[in-house]
């Protein structure tokens, strides 16, 4: 860290945080310690499979809260648990409450009678693939029913004929979104994640026709 101005210090010196400041590399992991410190103490203990996921049994049932640096979505079968959860959390955090979620992360998140009966939700990305074809100069491009058509061998070049940089955001993009919400282009996005070191303008071609 730079030394703040007005303070005297010879060269050398290391200097001990009392506090962490924000921006520093370890601000954080500073802050992730804490809010698992902070969860644990009211119960929740941390999935061993992805640390941003924290539960608690409440008489049997099940409560999750998922985080995403300071961003929480809280999950429970029961309204009043999420009205407890939320106070012992404002106590804790200076926090604001959006009540029910309807976008975090680029995915918006939809409710309808026909979900509220079967007790389920559903997630969209719309905006965000509207965002990456226009981004990539795709917006007027013509759908398909199908990513990629079968078959389909792409060769392996020794010489990049397109901007790779921009072949690979594109590629970036299009992970994003398959892990999110449209598993469906896990086989496309995989087969041309094979080439980012080396793309060819067939790859290219390949998107924009099908």
């Amino acid at each position: 860290m730079h030394i703040p101005p007005g303070v005297d210090s010879e060269g050398g010196t290391v200097w001990l945080l009392h506090k962490v400041l924000y921006g520093l590399k370890q601000a954080s992991r500073e802050w992730y310690l804490k809010l698992k410190g902070q969860l644990e103490e009211l119960g929740f203990k941390r999935n061993n499979a992805d640390h941003g996921i924290f539960t608690k049994n409440i008489i049997g049932k099940i409560f999750v809260i998922t985080v995403y640096v300071d961003d929480f979505l809280l999950f429970s079968s029961n309204i009043d648990d999420i009205k407890a959860i939320k106070e012992d959390l404002k106590k804790r955090f200076e926090m604001k409450d959006l009540e029910e979620a309807s976008w975090i992360l680029q995915m918006k998140i939809k409710r309808s009678n026909m979900n509220l009966e079967s007790r389920t939700l559903s997630i969209s990305q719309e905006q965000y693939v509207e965002a990456i074809l226009e981004w990539h100069s795709m917006a007027n491009c013509n759908p398909a029913r199908t990513p990629m058509g079968n078959g389909m061998q792409l060769p392996n070049l020794t010489e990049s004929k397109v901007n790779i940089t921009k072949y690979q955001r594109c590629i970036r993009s299009l992970m994003y979104l398959m892990v999110c919400t449209c598993p469906d282009i896990a086989y496309s996005v995989g087969v041309l994640s094979c080439h980012v070191t080396c793309p060819g303008r067939i790859y290219v071609m390949t998107w924009q026709n099908d």
